[in-house]
C-alpha cells in the first residue's frame, strides 16, 4: 500500500500550495510563513498543520520530514516591477534560507526528504542581474545533491521560458504558466520549477500531459486551454457574439523616469498586485417586467439595474420569462469623461487614458449608464487566483484567551523585528486586530502576493502521478 506523499510549505502564504495538495491527496504537515495576517488565514484554514513561523528561525533538521517542499520566495528584488536587487536583495535572498533548510532536512534524513522541491517566481527571474540570479537558484539546487555539477553548471546566454537539466539521479525542470490557460480570467504569468533529487524524471513530471499518465488524480487538468480566445474575435470591443464585455485598465511602472503606460484588456484582468492597482469597466445589467396590454395597472419597476436574475421558467417565449428579465446595455466607452455614456453602438472610440478617471472615478452620464467603472473587490481577487470564496472569512476572534492572545502578540513582535520596526503592537493592539483582521488592504495584499491555484494543483498532481504510477 502506497504512502500518502506529505507537503511542507516555506513563505506560505495565502497557503496556496497547501490547498493545492489537499485537492490531489497530499497531506500538509507544516507551513512557514511571518506576516500576521496569511499567518491567520493558514492557522483558521489548515488547524492540523504545524506553523512554524520566520524561516530563518527554522533548523531543517529539527522539521518533520515530508516528500515535497514548495516555496515561492519573496520576488520583489527580481520582479520587472521592481528595483532588480536580484537574490542579493533583502528579500529575494531569502531564498537561500528556503535551500538551507532543504539541505538541513536531507542531511538529518541520509538524503531520503525531501525528494521534490517545487520553487514558483515571477518570469523576472531569468533577466534580474542580467540572468546570473536564475543561473544561482538552479546551481543552488543542484547543490543539494550533487556539489561538483552545481558549479560547473555552464551559464546560458539567455534562459528560455521551459527547459530541464537532467543527471543519472537528480534533475530539475521548469516552464512558465499562465493562469489565464487554466480557467482563470487573469494574465499571471510564474516560473514553476520542480528539483526532483532523486531521479532524473523531473522534465517528466512538468511536461508529461496529464492526460497521457496512467494514474492521473481526480480534478488534474487534462491541458492548457484560453480562457477565451479574444485576439483572433471578429466582433468589436464592447461586445463578442452578442454578449457585452468587460474591460481592465493599469497604469504599469518601468524604470525611473519613464513607465510602459496604461494597459487595457478585455474580458481578463492584468496581474494583480498587491495595491489593488486596477480599474475594472463592467457592463451593467438591466431587469424589467413585461408591459401587459390587459393589466389595468402598469405600476412597478419597468427597468432597472440588478445583478440578480428573475426565476427562469419556460412559459413562453417572453425575455421576461425564459431569459429572467435580464438586459445588458452595450455601449461606447469613450476617451473623454463627459463622452462616457451609452450610444446603442458596438464600437469602442479613442484609447482609454489614465487622465480620464480619477479615484474615485467621475463619470458623468445620464441614466441609465452602460458601464459602471469601479476597483475589484477582494472576492473577486479570491476567485482571480482561484480560490474559494470564503477563504478569508471568518477569521475573527473576538474574545481571545491568554494562550491565544500570547501567541498573536508573538507573531506580531516577530513580524515587527523583520520589518526594522521600533514599536511592535501592544498586547491591546494586537487584541483589537484579532476583532477586525480582515481589512481591504490585508486582503488586496494577500492576493497580489498568492499563487494562482490551478496552476499549483496542477504541478502537484504530476508529482503525485509520476510518484504513484504502475510499473
Amino acid at each position: 500500500m502506497r504512502q500518502t506523499l506529505r507537503l511542507g510549505s516555506l513563505f506560505d502564504g495565502s497557503g496556496g500550495f497547501p490547498l493545492a495538495a489537499t485537492k490531489v491527496g497530499i497531506e500538509p504537515v507544516w507551513a512557514s510563513e511571518i506576516e500576521p495576517f496569511p499567518i491567520l488565514v493558514t492557522t483558521t484554514r489548515f488547524p492540523q498543520m504545524q506553523h512554524l513561523g520566520d524561516i530563518c528561525d527554522i533548523d531543517g533538521s529539527q522539521l518533520e520530514p515530508v516528500d515535497v517542499v514548495t516555496f515561492g520566495s519573496p520576488c520583489q528584488d527580481l520582479s520587472v516591477a521592481g528595483k532588480r536587487a536580484g537574490l542579493a536583495g533583502e528579500r529575494s535572498g531569502l531564498f537561500l534560507q528556503a535551500v538551507r533548510v532543504i539541505k538541513e532536512m536531507r542531511k538529518a534524513s541520509s538524503g531520503r526528504y525531501p525528494r521534490f522541491a517545487v520553487w514558483e517566481n515571477v518570469p523576472g527571474a531569468f533577466s534580474s542581474n542580467k540572468g546570473n540570479d536564475f543561473h544561482q537558484v538552479l546551481r543552488e539546487l543542484i547543490s543539494v545533491t550533487d556539489e561538483q555539477a552545481a558549479a560547473n553548471l555552464p551559464r546560458a546566454d539567455k534562459w528560455q521560458k521551459a527547459g530541464a537539466i537532467v543527471a543519472d539521479q537528480w534533475s530539475i525542470a521548469w516552464r512558465v504558466l499562465d493562469a489565464q490557460f487554466f480557467g482563470l480570467p487573469q494574465r499571471r504569468k510564474r516560473i514553476f520549477l520542480i528539483a526532483d533529487f532523486a531521479s532524473g524524471r523531473a522534465g517528466h513530471i512538468l511536461f508529461e500531459p496529464p492526460s497521457l499518465r496512467r494514474n492521473t488524480q481526480a480534478g488534474c487538468d487534462q491541458g492548457q486551454a484560453a480562457t477565451s480566445n479574444l485576439a483572433s474575435s471578429p466582433q468589436t470591443a464592447s461586445s463578442r457574439n452578442g454578449v457585452a464585455r468587460s474591460f481592465t485598465l493599469r497604469m504599469r511602472g518601468g524604470k525611473p523616469g519613464g513607465g510602459k503606460g496604461p494597459l487595457i484588456q478585455t474580458d481578463i484582468s492584468g496581474r494583480l498586485g498587491c495595491n489593488n492597482d486596477q480599474r475594472i469597466f463592467e457592463p451593467i445589467a438591466y431587469g424589467f417586467n413585461a408591459i401587459h396590454a390587459k393589466r389595468k395597472n402598469r405600476t412597478g419597476r419597468y427597468g432597472y439595474e440588478t445583478e440578480v436574475a428573475k426565476t427562469l421558467d419556460t412559459s413562453g417565449i417572453c425575455p421576461t420569462c425564459n431569459q429572467g428579465g435580464i438586459a445588458i446595455v452595450d455601449t461606447v466607452v469613450s476617451a473623454s469623461k463627459s463622452d462616457f455614456f451609452c450610444k446603442g453602438s458596438n464600437n469602442l472610440t479613442g484609447p482609454l487614458l489614465a487622465s480620464d478617471f480619477t479615484d474615485p472615478p467621475i463619470v458623468t452620464a445620464p441614466q441609465p449608464s452602460g458601464y459602471r467603472v469601479r476597483r475589484l473587490t477582494p472576492t473577486e481577487c479570491a476567485r482571480l487566483q482561484g480560490f474559494p470564496d470564503d477563504w478569508t472569512r471568518d477569521l475573527a476572534i473576538s474574545d481571545p484567551t491568554d494562550s491565544q492572545l500570547d501567541y498573536w502578540w508573538q507573531v506580531w513582535t516577530s513580524w515587527a523585528k523583520a520589518q526594522g520596526l521600533k514599536k511592535p503592537k501592544t498586547r491591546n493592539q494586537v487584541r483589537s486586530w484579532l476583532t477586525n483582521p480582515g481589512t481591504d488592504r490585508a486582503l488586496y495584499k494577500l492576493w497580489g502576493n498568492g499563487i494562482a491555484l490551478p496552476c499549483a494543483k496542477l504541478v502537484l498532481s504530476q508529482i503525485v502521478a509520476e510518484t504513484t504510477k504502475t510499473p
